[in-house]
């Protein structure tokens, strides 16, 4: 599930039934984050609110962050992925 840092905190409030299929929230655009006043620990208690446990990557592609370890979770999915996708 991809949650952009423009789209708020409250998305998993909002759409539970997404962030409950979803094997990983991807949040993205971290480099806005302080522009539009977002609170990432409040973003991860509605996420685990919905869903305890759900793994939470973090990504700027601006910043480089978080690109090596949502690499790793693909490659580490890859097999559940194409499964899905031959469906």
């Amino acid at each position: 599930m991809l949650v952009s840092t423009t789209e708020g905190e409250d998305k998993p409030l909002k759409y539970p039934t997404i962030f409950n299929t979803a094997d990983v929230a991807i949040v993205t655009k971290l480099d806005l984050a302080d522009a539009v006043c977002f609170d990432l620990q409040a973003l991860t208690r509605n996420i685990h609110g919905v869903r305890p446990g759900m793994p939470i990557l973090k990504v700027s592609t601006r910043a480089g962050q978080g690109i090596e370890e949502l690499e790793q979770f693909l490659v580490a999915h890859r097999t559940d992925l194409e499964a899905a996708r031959a469906v």
